[in-house]
C-alpha cells in the first residue's frame, strides 16, 4: 500500500511539477531524532523542543490544513488549536498514569497507617484532618494590607493575562504552561480580576473547573 501511494504521489508530482502535499507534510513531521521513541512522526514544540507523537489522524489534519491554503513550512507553522490538542492529550496521558500509580500505591498491604504523636499525645484521624485544614486556611489567609497595597495599573483583564504569562515563564513543562493558560481563561470567562481572586483565596473554584490542584493554589497564592 505504501509503495502504491508513493507511485501515485510521484505521478501527481510529475504532473504538477510540485511536491505532493501529503509527501511534504509527512516529510516535515518525520522525527529526525534517533533517541525519540514516540513514533516515526512528531511535532517538536519550537519553544521547549519537546516532542509530541503524531498518529495518522494528526497528520491527516495537518494535510487538510495545508490543502485549505495555510502555510506549513516548519513546526512553527503548526496552528495553535492543534498544539492545544496535543498538550491536552499529553496531560490526559500524564493524569491517567498518575491515577494508575496511585491505585498501585493504594493497594491493600502496600502501605501502613502512620500515627503521629505531639507532646506525648496520639492524634486521631479526625484531628489530623482538622489540623491540616486549619493550617491550609492560615497559609491562604489574605493579608488586608497586601490587598490594599495591590496597585495593579492598566486594564484588569490584561493584568490577569500578564500574571498568567509570568507563571507560565516560571515552568518548563508544557503541560503546566497549558494549565496556566487554561486557568487564565477560566478567570476571564468568569469576570475575575486579580484583586477578586486574591480576596476570595478559593483555589477550589478553579479545581472544580478542571485545573490541577497545584496550579490553582499557585495562581491564587502568588498574587500578593
Amino acid at each position: 500500500m505504501l509503495n502504491k501511494r508513493d507511485v501515485q504521489l510521484d505521478a501527481e508530482e510529475n504532473a504538477s511539477g510540485q511536491e505532493s502535499v501529503w509527501r511534504s507534510v509527512y516529510n516535515l513531521m518525520r522525527c529526525p531524532s534517533s533517541s525519540c521513541h514516540l513514533g516515526p512522526h512528531c511535532w517538536q514544540d519550537p519553544h521547549g523542543k519537546k516532542h509530541y507523537g503524531l498518529r495518522s489522524h494528526h497528520v491527516k489534519r495537518l494535510i487538510s490544513f495545508v490543502e485549505k491554503g495555510a502555510p506549513l513550512q516548519s513546526h512553527e507553522d503548526v496552528p495553535d488549536n492543534f498544539r492545544e490538542e496535543l498538550y491536552m492529550e499529553e496531560r490526559h496521558r500524564f493524569e491517567s498514569q498518575q491515577s494508575e500509580n496511585n491505585k498501585m500505591i493504594g493497594t491493600p498491604g502496600s502501605c501502613h497507617p502512620i500515627n503521629i504523636h505531639f507532646n506525648g499525645m496520639q492524634s486521631s484521624p479526625q484531628s489530623e484532618t482538622s489540623n491540616t485544614a486549619a493550617a491550609s486556611a492560615m497559609l491562604l489567609a489574605p493579608n488586608d494590607q497586601v490587598i490594599d497595597d495591590l496597585n495593579i495599573t492598566g486594564l484588569r483583564d490584561e493584568a490577569v493575562r500578564d500574571y498568567s504569562a509570568w507563571h507560565e515563564a516560571n515552568v518548563k513543562d508544557y503541560n503546566l504552561k497549558a494549565q496556566f493558560r487554561q486557568i487564565c481563561n477560566v478567570a476571564l470567562a468568569n469576570g475575575l480580576d486579580l484583586k477578586l481572586i486574591y480576596e476570595d483565596l478559593d483555589p477550589s473554584f478553579f479545581i472544580d473547573k478542571g485545573i490541577m490542584v497545584g496550579i490553582a493554589r499557585q495562581f491564587v497564592r502568588d498574587i500578593g
